[in-house]
C-alpha cells in the first residue's frame, strides 16, 4: 500500500480521511482519529519543510474554510481541547471558549497562507470531507477504483456524526460571524475601537450574536492615534 502523509489542523478530519482512503473506515466514529494507530503519517504542525520533501508517498493537506469555521472549531473543541484538557471549561457559550478557539483559528489560517500548496498532491477544504461524491472521486482517482456500497455507507453515517446543527449564539458562530464578516468588509482585529470581552462580560448569552453583528460596522474600526501625535 502506497504511504500517505496527512497535514491538517487538530479538528480537520485527516483521521477521517485517512481511514477512507486506506479502507479502515468500517463504522460510524464521532473521532475517527481515536480509532487505533494511523494507518498515515499525520502533520498537525509542520515545523520543517523536508517533512514533506523527503516524504515517499502521496502528500494531502486539508485546509481550514471560512465556510465550515465554525463546525471545524466545535470539532477540534471536543475532540481534542475536552479530551486533552479535561479540566478546560464545558460552557460552549462563555468567552473562555471563545478566546480559546479564536487564537486557534487565527494560527490555523496563519500558517495555510504560508505553506506552498504546490508540494502536495492533494489539496483538500475541510467542508469537502462531508461530500460523499467528492470523497468519493478523491478515492477513485488515488485507487483506480470505486469505494464500495459498504464504504460509503460507513463515511456518510460518519459524517452525518459530525454534522452538528450549532446554535446561533455558541461561541463558534460568534466566532464564525467575526472572522467571516471583517474579512468581507476588510476590517482588522488590532482596528476595532470595541472589545470582544467587554461585549461577552456585558451582554447576555441570547443576545450576543445580534450584539456583535452591530458592532462590524467600518465605523467601530480605525486607528487610535494619541494626543502626542502632531500632523
Amino acid at each position: 500500500m502506497e504511504k500517505r502523509l496527512i497535514h491538517a489542523d487538530p479538528g480537520a478530519r485527516s483521521g477521517l480521511v485517512g481511514a477512507w482512503l486506506s479502507n479502515t473506515l468500517s463504522g460510524k466514529s464521532f473521532d475517527v482519529g481515536a480509532q487505533g494507530k494511523s494507518s498515515f503519517h499525520k502533520i498537525h504542525y509542520l515545523d520543517d519543510v523536508k517533512e514533506l520533501t523527503d516524504f515517499d508517498g502521496i502528500k494531502i493537506r486539508i485546509q481550514p474554510t471560512y465556510n465550515m469555521i465554525d463546525l471545524h472549531c466545535l470539532l477540534f473543541l471536543r475532540k481534542n481541547v475536552h479530551v486533552q484538557m479535561p479540566n478546560f471549561t464545558k460552557d460552549e457559550y462563555c468567552l473562555e471558549t471563545f478566546t480559546k478557539l479564536w487564537e486557534f483559528v487565527v494560527e490555523c489560517f496563519e500558517q495555510d497562507s504560508a505553506l506552498d500548496l504546490n508540494m502536495y498532491d492533494y489539496v483538500i477544504g475541510f467542508e469537502s470531507t462531508f461530500v460523499t461524491e467528492y470523497m468519493v472521486n478523491l478515492y477513485n482517482e488515488i485507487h483506480k477504483q470505486e469505494p464500495t456500497d459498504q464504504q460509503i455507507n460507513a463515511l456518510e453515517a460518519t459524517n452525518k456524526l459530525s454534522t452538528i446543527e450549532i446554535h446561533k449564539n455558541h461561541s463558534t458562530s460568534i466566532l464564525k460571524l467575526c472572522i467571516v464578516k471583517e474579512k468581507e468588509l476588510l476590517l482588522k482585529e488590532s482596528e476595532r475601537f470595541w472589545s470582544i470581552v467587554d461585549v461577552y462580560n456585558t451582554t447576555s448569552v441570547d443576545k450576543l450574536y445580534d450584539t456583535v453583528l452591530e458592532k462590524i460596522k467600518p465605523e467601530n474600526y480605525g486607528i487610535l492615534l494619541d494626543d502626542t501625535t502632531t500632523y
